[in-house]
């Protein structure tokens, strides 16, 4: 039982984070072909409670794979992720995203 919990989480990831891939996409080529930049690049601390070292490796990974974010660095206490972004003038709503992606992942690799 537990397997298939882990098939459908991991599943549940991948339609999940396709969407977002997709949606950083469009946003990112509609900013790029308007005449005005709206991007307000900024750095995050994250707060991270992915448990296994190669959790958080899967989770600063596709970070930076997602348009208009990466992963600068993990505190020596896996505690925290900092994060560059480049749309970073609502930071509630940056980290209610990254949480949301943090989230599904602990689901995977906990």
């Amino acid at each position: 039982m537990q397997i298939l919990k882990k098939i459908y989480y991991v599943v549940e990831f991948v339609l999940f984070y396709f969407l977002k891939l997709v949606q950083s996409n469009i946003y990112i080529a509609y900013d790029i072909l308007t005449p005005n930049l709206k991007s307000f690049p900024g750095i995050v601390k994250v707060p991270l409670y992915i448990s296994s070292d190669f959790g958080i490796l899967a989770f600063a990974n596709l970070l930076s794979m997602t348009p208009g974010t990466l992963t600068i660095d993990v505190s020596e206490d896996k505690k925290e992720i900092v994060v560059h972004v480049l749309y970073s003038k609502n930071k509630e709503a940056v980290m209610f995203e990254i949480g949301q992606v943090q989230q599904k992942i602990n689901k995977i690799f906990s």
